[in-house]
């Protein structure tokens, strides 16, 4: 005589929910706009990550400075400061099946600036300092992110950049630091 025991046909709660893992993936063009060392500057980024179940997203983000703002202190308004930095920023987002939800990214990462030539001094023989420094940071933040199309998002932050201990010419990491604001695509498979 053999004893067969039936299991119930239930699903087991897990701490991520019931439902199957999914992973999607997307490129995201930014534009972020904050004070830096005095002036306001124009940052331009592009990254790219990866999302899970629509709500966790890591991505690899690299911005840079457009603008050429002589800094506060610069005793040579030819020069400007330059600079660039990357890094990876996680954003939970909740309830992302809405149209507009609340989303909260971190973006954590090393940064560069040195000086550089204005344009309009370009071929003058100007001769640029060799001086640069380099700086960790992190920039937290709070988004409304727009569910535009099936395949892409819109995201608005803003968010607090901090920087470690910088000091570089007459500038310290106080002139590196401030609030941000930034509009984003994030365009890919969700």
């Amino acid at each position: 005589m053999s004893n067969v025991t039936a299991q119930p046909d239930e699903e087991v709660k897990t701490v991520f929910g019931n439902r199957k893992p999914h992973i999607g993936y997307f490129l995201s063009p930014s534009l972020q706009f904050g004070k830096f060392t005095g002036s306001t500057a124009v940052i331009p980024g592009i990254g790219a990550g990866i999302i899970f179940n629509n709500q966790i997203s890591l991505e690899v983000r690299y911005k840079y400075i457009t603008t050429e703002n002589t800094p506060v202190g610069e005793m040579d308004n030819r020069f400007y400061i330059d600079g660039q930095w990357g890094g990876i920023r996680c954003e939970y987002s909740i309830k992302p099946g809405n149209v507009v939800h609340l989303s909260f990214p971190l973006e954590i990462g090393i940064g560069e600036i040195e000086l550089d030539l204005k344009d309009s001094y370009v071929n003058q023989h100007v001769i640029i300092p060799a001086d640069d420094a380099w700086f960790a940071n992190m920039e937290p933040g709070v988004a409304l992110e727009f569910n535009v199309w099936k395949y892409i998002k819109l995201n608005l932050s803003a968010g607090y950049r901090i920087v470690s201990n910088v000091t570089f010419r007459n500038l310290s990491e106080k002139d590196l630091m401030g609030f941000t604001y930034s509009a984003a695509l994030k365009i890919g498979i969700f």
